[in-house]
This record gives C-alpha cells, structure tokens and sequence, in this order.
C-alpha cells in the first residue's frame, strides 16, 4: 500500500470523530494502523501516573505515551469520542501539575486516546519540555 498523506490522515480522523461510538472507534482503528509512519507528532514512551476529568468527574488512569498532539492513557473510564477532559502532568519545570484541555479522539478497552486543545504557546511549550525530559 502507498504512503497515505499527513493531510490525509488528519481529514479522516477529523471525520471519524464526527461518526457515532463504535463505527468512530473502528475508524480511528484503521487510520492509525495507516498513520505509523505519518505522525506529524511522534510519540515518546511517558510512564506517568495522570489525573484528569471531565464533567466535574475525576479520572486516574496509567499514561503510554506523549507527543506534541497528544496523550494515551491506560485505564477504565468509560468515555466517547468528543468528550472535553482536563488532563493535569506533572513538570519539573513548574511547581504546579501542568493542566491542558483536551478532546478524546480514541476509546478502547485499554484506554482513551486525547488530542491536546492548547489555549496558548506556553502549554505548548510545556508538553514540548516534558517529552524532551522524558527522552
């Protein structure tokens, strides 16, 4: 099979989180077995106990791995595609756990897949300290 584009692959996640549980999730499934090699934002293996929540619910879950788009986090929450999360990181640059707003863009029976929604550069630039700590 050729390459799949970058731009390719962000088109059909954005579609498959616009499509009903399941049939999003299978998707979603399919688009990262093509986007192996087409990350924008490679992952980095981050073995971090991580607390988030959503909907005034707290969330612990064991975390995977990080990139500049994202985090997965190992656990049972029960979420769907499209829920708002806060996802608070721990930083040896700041004193307080770093929070960033995120979006689930994959649900599975391991964990929850969470696009970062940054509010500004330096959240950015946090995540970007933290992956380089953790390399």
């Amino acid at each position: 099979m050729d390459s799949i584009s970058k731009q390719d692959i962000e088109l059909l996640t954005n579609i498959a989180c616009r499509l009903p549980g399941k049939q999003g999730n299978a998707l979603l499934g399919l688009i990262d077995s093509w986007a192996k090699n087409a990350r924008k934002s490679p992952r980095s293996q981050y073995n971090e106990h991580i607390r988030f929540s959503s909907d005034d619910k707290s969330h612990a879950g064991h975390a995977k791995d990080l990139s500049t788009a994202g985090i997965f986090i190992e656990g049972k929450d029960n979420f769907s595609i499209g829920d708002q999360v806060k996802i608070m990181l721990d930083s040896s640059t700041s004193p307080l756990p770093v929070e960033i707003n995120g979006t689930v863009v994959r649900h599975t029976s391991h964990g929850v897949g969470i696009r970062f929604n940054y509010e500004n550069s330096e959240d950015r630039n946090l995540i970007d300290d933290l992956i380089k700590n953790k390399s």
